[in-house]
């Protein structure tokens, strides 16, 4: 019998399918490993996702904007930007993963709650 993958190697392979759309449809590059998870990038906009294991497992994902500059906004959390934007409430963008199950559950919620959320952000104009 093969060994199970670890538990931050299945949140990643499930990110990269989850977030693909990222890739095939918004103009982002393909992902990019970080410590603890994915990042994505477009030329206005950084997209962060982690994963952070321990007793309290989370699903986090942080949208960064970034100016015609290339100056680094502050970012924010999904669930904060999914909410102001009126997309629905923050519970849909739930964070804590304790099981296996859970984590594949929040990386999809994660996703699906991106997709609302990206026509409704301004998009910044590219430097030349």
């Amino acid at each position: 019998m093969g060994k199970r993958p670890l538990l931050p190697e299945e949140f990643r392979a499930e990110a990269r399918t989850a977030f693909a759309f990222l890739v095939d449809g918004e103009g982002f590059c393909p992902a990019e490993d970080i410590d603890g998870g994915l990042r994505y990038r477009r030329a206005d906009l950084t997209v962060r996702v982690w994963f952070l294991g321990g007793a309290e497992s989370e699903v986090l994902t942080r949208l960064i904007p970034v100016a015609p500059d290339g100056t680094r906004g502050t970012g924010a959390w999904l669930d904060d930007l999914y909410a102001a934007a009126e997309c629905g409430p923050s519970r849909d963008v739930p964070v804590f993963a304790a099981t296996r199950r859970a984590v594949v559950r929040r990386v999809h919620q994660h996703a699906d709650a991106l997709r609302r959320l990206l026509p409704r952000l301004p998009r910044q104009p590219v430097a030349p």
